[in-house]
């Protein structure tokens, strides 16, 4: 599927993955705002009505994030699926869709999870259920269970998905090479800065020492070649870390360099475990689906989330209740 035109981004749906799979016919209807729905026209030849829904609140303009350096964005651009970014604000949103003005696809599509586990026509569930459950010291998993709606059906495919996809990929006897996956990625971005003339020796100095951070905290406890399973295992911690594709607190410049070792990971999998592919994509698009979820309970309160963790080991992502 191909991305549209910046013309047709209507940014009151789930992102424009699910207007794509509309326009070229999808099966599921799409939400959309009554001026837009305006816009798109109530019949088609190939697919169900547009349905029109009321705008959930307003969100103020959000600045694109900054460029990183161009040693990051160089490795960035190698061996990686590129991520599909709409750094325009949104001026209302349906049920679920207080996001980030920037999502990174890479790490999974928020939009593809609502439509391919359909839960898009559902109730969001009580908020206000959910942050108290967490208040109380419930685990997630929990307070969405007493939450009900999408963030109940979120959590529990999330842990239906992760079993089955933990148990696919026991199975597998084949290993992943951690030089040729983690440790040359990293190797060719310090080669890159070390050569670069627009920065200077403490820029320098600075930069490989975030990497060193970042290839110890991946590497945590690994010894030799690794299984299909610990590596998913590290893309799960990559992933909670860059709050899967939203908002988090990881700096501009390092995160090209955790999507390509992410990439590189999940191409490995995908090499080792072929048969995983589906499990693993519903999995992470579920996960982005929970995070934005999560964004917009606690947006309701004051702020998004946010990623915490000094690199010394395999922190999660959480959200402040501030």
């Amino acid at each position: 599927m191909q991305a549209l035109s910046a013309n047709y981004r209507l940014d009151c749906d789930f992102g424009t993955a699910v207007i794509s799979c509309w326009k070229q016919g999808g099966s599921e209807p799409i939400y959309v705002c009554e001026s837009h729905a305006k816009q798109l026209g109530c019949s088609r030849e190939h697919g169900p009505e547009v349905r029109v829904i009321a705008a959930r609140l307003d969100q103020t303009d959000v600045a694109q994030a900054p460029a990183s350096s161009d040693a990051a964005s160089s490795l960035a651009d190698t061996n990686v699926e590129p991520a599909v970014t709409d750094p325009r604000a949104v001026p209302s949103q349906p049920a679920l869709a207080i996001r980030s003005s920037v999502r990174d696809l890479t790490y999974g599509d928020s939009a593809k999870a609502m439509v391919d586990e359909v839960i898009w026509n559902m109730e969001t569930g009580d908020y206000e259920v959910y942050r108290t459950a967490l208040q109380q010291g419930k685990t997630p998993a929990d307070a969405a269970r007493a939450a009900g709606g999408q963030l109940a059906v979120i959590h529990r495919k999330i842990t239906d998905y992760t079993l089955k996809l933990q148990s696919v990929l026991s199975e597998s006897k084949r290993t992943i090479n951690v030089e040729e996956t983690i440790d040359k990625p990293l190797e060719q971005t310090m080669l890159e800065i070390i050569s670069n003339g627009a920065m200077s020796d403490l820029e320098k100095d600075a930069f490989i020492q975030q990497l060193g951070t970042l290839q110890e905290w991946v590497k945590h406890g690994l010894q030799g070649d690794i299984t299909a399973l610990q590596a998913h295992r590290i893309m799960l911690a990559i992933g909670d870390r860059l709050n899967w594709g939203g908002s988090c607190a990881v700096s501009e410049n390092v995160k090209p360099i955790y999507r390509v070792l992410y990439g590189r990971l999940k191409t490995a999998i995908r090499a080792a475990v072929p048969e995983a592919q589906n499990l693993h994509d519903r999995l992470t698009n579920l996960y982005a689906a929970k995070s934005d979820m999560d964004q917009t309970v606690f947006a309701l309160r004051r702020s998004p989330a946010v990623c915490e963790g000094d690199g010394s080991h395999l922190s999660k992502v959480s959200v402040k209740n501030c």
